[in-house]
This record gives structure tokens, sequence and C-alpha cells, in this order.
């Protein structure tokens, strides 16, 4: 078992461990939120998720399923995503392939402040949070269970969906990309239909989808490639 140390936030005093070298902090805060009134649709343009006032250490909000928010950031390439491998040390889904780059937006943050830190600190790469703004999807409120070795999980998510073209750099060599240590083990370009694909069979290699999530993305990357927008 990781050894502790007890760490002072504001207003908090919140136990840190070392997993937070290993892919996550089981001690950072997150905000919680109400449940949505409907699991299967996003919200509405301009409609917040309800603040409940309270902050939770992120290990106990998945283990207990409590509501917090997150990005996805999916980076598009040639009728292709950037997926990226999961470090096998990840609370949720280890060593499976997920979206080009994500995480949880903290307590006091807010998801554009966390759509630009997470494509840094994951991949290497200085998007503005101009380009990000103008590339948001929506909000998919998204409920995933399973196990790792650190336990059970139930994760309720509110998650905010970037999508936008990849940079013409990346395209041409992704393994250029400077990966974040402990968080992201590799990175590839997967041909649109083989994802949706994986996620339609259940494909136990790949983070699930739900059948809403994959139909806005579906629609925000044939609004994408429909259009002219060069590479960044």
């Amino acid at each position: 078992r990781a050894a502790a140390f007890r760490a002072l936030v504001p207003s908090r005093s919140v136990l840190i461990s070392q997993d937070a070298v290993l892919g996550q902090d089981l001690g950072e805060l997150f905000e919680l939120f109400a449940p949505p009134e409907h699991r299967d649709m996003s919200l509405s343009p301009g409609v917040e998720p309800q603040s409940l006032g309270v902050c939770k250490a992120r290990g106990e909000v998945h283990r207990d399923g409590d509501w917090h928010r997150s990005v996805h950031i999916w980076l598009v390439g040639s009728q292709s995503l950037l997926m990226q491998r999961r470090s096998p040390h990840k609370d949720t889904f280890p060593s499976r392939w997920d979206v080009s780059a994500a995480g949880h937006i903290t307590a006091y943050t807010t998801s554009l402040e966390t759509a630009v830190k997470e494509v840094q600190e994951e991949l290497g790469l200085d998007i503005s949070s101009d380009v990000l703004q103008r590339s948001l999807v929506g909000t998919l409120p998204c409920s995933a269970r399973g196990e790792t070795k650190l336990g059970r999980f139930d994760c309720n998510e509110y998650q905010d969906v970037y999508v936008l073209h990849a940079p013409a750099a990346v395209v041409q060599a992704p393994d250029s990309l400077t990966l974040g240590a402990g968080e992201v083990e590799s990175v590839r370009f997967f041909p649109l239909e083989e994802v949706f694909r994986a996620w339609e069979l259940d494909d136990p290699l790949f983070v699930p989808r739900p059948p809403h999530y994959r139909s806005e993305l579906k629609r925000a990357l044939d609004f994408l490639t429909s259009t002219s927008c060069p590479h960044l």
C-alpha cells in the first residue's frame, strides 16, 4: 500500500497519496453536482450542471458514485481519431484506448482551463483557449462502472466534449508527441470506423462509450470533416 501524507489545500485538508505520481492523485478535490434529469442526452446549450456546493476527494467520489465533471478533447486526423493508451496505474479503465486527452475538472478550476492544461500535460501540445472554446461540442452525462487493482469504481461524470483538427505535425508524426509520464502509455491514430465498431462491440481494449456519447461525437465529426478548416 502506498505511503501517504497530509496536504493542505484552500480551506481543506485532504489525504494525498503517492498514487499521484502513478497516473492520478486520489486526494485531489472534485466539486459535486446533482444527477442529470436525463442521463442519455446532452445538456441543453447554456445549461450548466447544478452544483451541490460540496467538494470531495477523487478516491471517495469514484467509490461513492458522486456526479462530477471532466473534459474530453478529441484530435481528428484524416478520417481518424488520435487515441491514447491509458497508464496501467489509472483508477478507472487502466491500459485501455481512450480519448486523445482528458481530465477531471478539479475544484476551483473551469472546463476551459482544464482542457488547455490536459492537452499540454498529456500530449505536450499548446492549444489556445480560443481554439478550444470554439471546438466545444457540449456537455454529456455519462456513467461507467468497473474494478481495478485499486478496487471497484462507480464513475458518474458530466463530460465537456471538445472536437478539433489535430495539428498537421501530429497527423504526420504522432510519435513526436511528448506524452505525460505516468498517465499515457502511447498514442496512435485509429480509423473512425474501427473506433465506433469497437465501442459498439464493447471491445475490452477500449474505454466504453454509451450510445448518446457516440451519437454526439459522430455528429461533431461529420460537421468537422465537412468543413474546409485546415489542421492547426
